[in-house]
């Protein structure tokens, strides 16, 4: 038996987020698009936008804050006018 898995799990998986308000660019298809966005607030593993448009954003795409580096991101989840977005 592994060792591993005798430890319990950690209470709240998610990583501690940190509420931001930051212009960015969501960048897809290989960098010939580009939609904007507002970053509300960000952690280690991810964070949540505010898309200009939506329907427009990818399930895959590049973060690109206007101070930052910028992030290869996968959509976790969409609700109303936000997503959540998982750094890959």
């Amino acid at each position: 038996m592994d060792e591993l898995e005798n430890v319990p799990p950690p209470e709240n998986p998610r990583a501690p987020r940190r509420r931001v308000l930051k212009r960015a660019r969501i960048v897809f298809q290989q960098g010939h698009c580009s939609i904007g966005c507002q970053i509300l607030n960000v952690s280690d593993t991810g964070a949540l936008i505010l898309p200009a448009d939506i329907f427009l954003c990818p399930k895959e795409f590049v973060l690109k804050p206007d101070i930052g580096d910028a992030r290869n991101c996968e959509v976790v989840w969409r609700k109303g006018t936000q997503v959540a977005v998982r750094y890959i």
